[in-house]
């Protein structure tokens, strides 16, 4: 659906794109304009797939074109996510940590056919990556071939950013790395972002302090918990930072993530 310029209520801003208000049931996520082609439909897919699956995501309304950038069409919910949440009550920190957790653990129960594969996503992403010489890439990608095969429903980005708390429950947004794989991936992805992922850029100075002194605290209280309740082993999960890391190298991100990033990789190549 084209339509023309219209100017919506701001909400907000993500990584791959911007929220404005459609109308009072509606938000409209506007892609940025250097999107990939096709880029809205892969997420309203993700989406609707992960929406059947039972998960409590906003439902697909529609997806239009708006000034030549894509864009998607939510049902809209409202709270706040939880990395504001966070913040504002650090106290409730470990709590949090959990519902992250048992958040993740639900998803992992849930399986499909229809997700692409999380295995040749991180191969994609890994060979495209410039900052790893042509050795290292290809022992990475070896390692990657021993990904058992499976059908979970892995999220891709899940960090408490994407996760929004609302009267009615935790709501888990933005789908656009969604893929049917392995539990441990999605745990490894999820533990690297939370460890030496960049914030928001529009964190203020203040609210970037109080991140970095609960952080650490954060992602231990999350990480036991996960690992409890599903009896696995942190060293099942450290198995797969790897190819994570390397993976994740090519998504555009700041200069000091990629430091810390590289700073894992070259520890398994020194």
């Amino acid at each position: 659906m084209e339509l023309p310029t219209i100017k919506y209520p701001y909400l907000a801003e993500g990584r791959t794109g911007e929220i404005f208000a459609w109308d009072e049931d509606k938000i409209l996520k506007l892609y940025h304009e250097s999107a990939s082609p096709g880029e809205s439909e892969q997420e309203a897919v993700h989406a609707s797939i992960a929406y059947d699956s039972g998960l409590n995501t906003p439902a697909v309304i529609d997806t239009v074109t708006i000034d030549n950038r894509q864009g998607i069409i939510f049902e809209r919910v409202h709270g706040v996510t939880m990395l504001e949440a966070i913040i504002a009550q650090p106290q409730q920190l470990i709590s949090y940590a959990h519902l992250l957790a048992a958040l993740q653990v639900d998803m992992h129960t849930r399986t499909t056919s229809k997700l692409p594969s999380q295995r040749h996503r991180l191969q994609r992403k890994i060979e495209s990556v410039s900052e790893l010489v042509l050795e290292t890439k290809a022992a990475i990608l070896t390692d990657l071939d021993q990904l058992p095969e499976d059908n979970a429903i892995c999220h891709g980005d899940f960090h408490p950013e994407n996760i929004l708390l609302t009267t009615e429950g935790p709501v888990i947004l933005d789908w656009v790395d969604a893929a049917q794989g392995s539990p441990l991936v999605d745990i490894a992805r999820t533990t690297l972002l939370l460890r030496v992922g960049e914030l928001p850029p529009s964190m203020n100075e203040r609210r970037r302090q109080k991140v970095a002194e609960i952080r650490h605290r954060f992602y231990e209280a999350y990480i036991e918990h996960y690992t409890r309740m599903q009896s696995i082993s942190r060293k099942m999960i450290a198995r797969w930072e790897l190819p994570v890391a390397a993976a994740r190298l090519s998504e555009g991100i700041s200069n000091d993530e990629k430091s810390e990033l590289l700073d894992i990789i070259k520890t398994a190549f020194p």
